[in-house]
């Protein structure tokens, strides 16, 4: 089971650096890996919609400032990294009806996008009610897939490299080595995803038959 520290060693073993016991040791290493570890976690977080880190909100309504430019203003949630979608949300008295919670498609099938502005912790919108579809900081490493880990370490051993090492060959070879794990996390990702789906459309066919 994966933990920053273990993340941070794999990240340092890649460099040819001393794994460290805890964060806060007085050594160079748990230094560097305190001053790069979060930012690096946030930025391939954001870089692809991992099914992990997915979070779907009701948003909560502010006292709209702009309401010459947007109809609705609301509180963008405190660990949002990356908005994916913002749709229709659904009021109470509709029940759970299937038909109420479909999401909006268009005639190509695919889920519709909606306007919105984002201005620092402020999302716009002519939504009311809206729900929100965003990429979250996932700060749990216990939730990362394998291949997510392998990735991250990857790109922190890149952060690590020059800190540490001075060495721009290993460095560059960190890279490389992160931009690859990467593409195979990003590929497992989209392969889980696409299964999933087809089982879901399976599964729905099948209810609709014997219907």
């Amino acid at each position: 089971m994966a933990t920053v520290v273990s993340i941070c060693n794999l990240a340092l073993s890649n460099i040819g650096k001393d794994n460290i016991n805890d964060l806060t040791e007085k050594s160079a290493e748990a230094r560097a890996c305190n001053q790069f570890y979060a930012q690096t976690r946030d930025v391939l977080l954001q870089s692809f919609p991992w099914a992990m880190a997915g979070k779907t909100v009701a948003l909560g309504a502010l006292e709209n400032d702009k309401p010459g430019v947007w109809r609705h203003s609301y509180a963008r949630p405190g660990d949002c990294l990356q908005i994916r979608w913002i749709r229709p949300g659904y009021c109470a008295d509709a029940g759970l009806a299937p038909e109420a919670l479909k999401p909006d498609l268009d005639e190509a099938g695919r889920e519709m996008q909606h306007p919105y502005a984002l201005e620092g912790d402020r999302l716009y919108c002519d939504l009311s009610p809206a729900l929100l579809r965003y990429t979250s900081r996932l700060s749990d490493p216990t939730k990362y897939s394998p291949l997510f880990v392998e990735a991250l370490a990857w790109h922190l051993s890149v952060r690590l490299a020059m800190p540490l090492t001075r060495d721009p060959k290993i460095r560059a070879d960190a890279l490389a080595l992160a931009q690859n794990s990467q593409r195979a996390a990003e590929q497992a990702e989209a392969n889980q995803a696409r299964h999933t789906s087809e089982n879901f459309v399976s599964e729905l066919i099948a209810v609709r038959a014997h219907g």
